[in-house]
């Protein structure tokens, strides 16, 4: 079996988020949480989730572009949302996930100011692990997308993951706790990270 490099990510911050930790702990599938402030998520929960998981930043207010944003605002964003989740778990903060994948040079030169390491985007279908950690792609998201060209997300998830078993590389599945409840894609979910657990 080829070794590979496999991620999950789970942006915003929701009460759903433990039935999916739940999922995620069923089939030993690790995970970064991307938590923003004003989520409906408890203090309490954001703590459970971290005993297991890794958490990062999202900012304060998910902003819809921050590209938008002066370098004061998106400064207050990321280090006010840095702030709150390393004094609920104790511990820095080291992973950013760029809210709606939307983020410029300035974004980036304040999270290495604040020292992360690393920005995740929204852009699927990658399997090679990117150059620059602060434009880190993913492979899947758990959501039907146009890039997925009419596939079923599950199908095209399956594919890349085979793909990259196969010949060694990246496989990072991200998505939303809620968008998997409004859809009702648990059953689909689990079938995929039944599928990861196998080159864990």
């Amino acid at each position: 079996m080829t070794e590979f490099i496999l991620e999950t990510s789970w942006d915003a911050g929701d009460g759903l988020d433990l039935k999916l930790a739940e999922l995620l702990d069923k089939y030993h599938i690790p995970a970064t949480f991307y938590i923003q402030n004003n989520s409906n998520i408890h203090e309490g929960n954001i703590l459970e989730l971290a005993e297991k998981f890794n958490i990062g930043g999202h900012t304060v207010s998910h902003p819809p572009d921050m590209k938008l944003l002066s370098y004061d605002e998106q400064f207050n964003e990321i280090k006010d949302n840095l702030d709150y989740l390393e004094r609920i778990i104790g511990k820095k903060i080291s992973t950013f996930a760029y809210p709606r994948g939307r983020y410029d040079d300035i974004t980036i030169e304040i999270l290495k100011e604040l020292e992360i390491k690393e920005g995740r985007t929204t852009i699927v279908g990658q399997i090679t692990l990117p150059d620059d950690p602060y434009r880190k792609h993913t492979t899947v998201h758990a959501f039907q997308r146009k890039e997925y060209k009419g596939e079923n997300w599950l199908d095209y998830g399956i594919k890349k993951l085979n793909e990259v078993a196969k010949n060694g590389g990246y496989f990072h599945l991200w998505g939303h706790s809620y968008e998997v409840d409004r859809y009702d894609l648990w059953d689909e979910l689990e079938i995929l990270l039944k599928e990861i657990s196998r080159y864990i």
